[in-house]
């Protein structure tokens, strides 16, 4: 097996070393492997063949119908299952000049028919095409008249929608404008009315203070000597304790009482009163958007109307004009 794969050619065999011997290097086996895989990958490529490049056919027919052929020669001729043999001799001098052969024409096979139409047979093309000119330019004419007349609207549309836009932004602004103002109107209201309360509440909680002091300090020096010799007197004094809380504790309880009522009778009324700026506002704003809302609703009334007038008159204009075109292609055709 072993001899029956060793090349045949010695020139072929891989441990032959040809050229120049003194700067070739020695071979070793993986070397031998390696070029012996080389050549059997160049090999397979050699072999393998180039695939055959796709020509575009005729397609399959339709179901029930077959394909024919056809000549495409400039000259037609018949065909025939088995073309016709003649056997023909002559015998010319070899030595007599032959004259150059005439380009071969093939007789014409089938029979050749013409036929003649004369002037007016047919159709007149100035005249048949009249009417169909008058058509198209009329239609030409129309509808480019209706492409004017859509773009003039348009514009008077995005002009009105425009100022409408211009308008309403302008209202806009002058409603939030008065809104922030009335807010900061109230809310300086509100702070004014606070510091006066305040103000009010701590005034009298002066006063009443100052006002028991003194009432106290008069009744003290009035009635310190006599209670305190008619005490001495029956033998009785009365307790430190019970004197501090009929004197100092009752008085305070009475007074923060007092106090807390009041500032509760203070704090209802600004209530009430707040109560009654909110709905006099809130009657002011529903009167307001009532008017604002009147004269919104107004507007659209009058931009209707409007809108109604200018498509009467352009509509009027297109038919005088249409009237007009009529009247003058009348006159022409006349």
């Amino acid at each position: 097996m072993e001899e029956d794969n060793r090349p045949g050619n010695i020139m072929y065999d891989a441990r032959v070393i040809r050229g120049n011997t003194y700067a070739t290097p020695v071979p070793t086996r993986t070397m031998q492997i390696q070029q012996n895989a080389m050549a059997k990958t160049v090999k397979r490529k050699t072999v393998k063949r180039a695939k055959p490049i796709p020509r575009s056919t005729t397609p399959e027919p339709v179901a029930g119908r077959k394909h024919t052929e056809v000549q495409t020669d400039g000259f037609l001729e018949e065909l025939h299952d088995k073309p016709f043999e003649t056997e023909i001799a002559t015998q010319t001098d070899p030595l007599l000049d032959h004259p150059t052969a005439p380009i071969f024409v093939p007789k014409p096979s089938g029979e050749d028919k013409s036929t003649e139409i004369l002037p007016g047979d047919l159709f007149d093309f100035d005249l048949e095409v009249e009417p169909i000119l008058e058509v198209l330019i009329g239609k030409s004419l129309d509808h480019a008249l209706t492409e004017v007349l859509e773009e003039e609207e348009l514009k008077e549309l995005s002009a009105h929608k425009q100022d409408f836009e211009q308008k309403r932004n302008t209202m806009l602004a002058e409603v939030q404008r008065i809104e922030a103002e009335e807010k900061r109107r109230i809310e300086e209201k509100e702070r004014r009315m606070k510091q006066a309360k305040d103000f009010e509440a701590k005034q009298k909680d002066a006063a009443e203070k100052a006002k028991a002091r003194t009432l106290a300090k008069q009744l003290l020096s009035s009635a310190q000597d006599i209670v305190f010799v008619n005490l001495e007197k029956e033998g009785k004094f009365e307790e430190p304790i019970l004197k501090q809380v009929k004197g100092e504790f009752l008085p305070w309880i009475f007074n923060e009482t007092k106090q807390r009522l009041k500032e509760l009778a203070d704090a209802k009324t600004a209530v009430e009163c707040l109560l009654q700026d909110s709905s006099k506002l809130l009657d002011q704003e529903i009167a307001k958007q009532e008017e604002l809302d009147r004269i919104a609703a107004e507007e659209e009334a009058k931009r209707k109307a409007a809108e109604a007038e200018a498509k009467r008159k352009a509509e009027e204009e297109a038919k005088l004009k249409a009237e007009a075109e009529a009247k003058a292609a009348a006159e022409a055709d006349e």
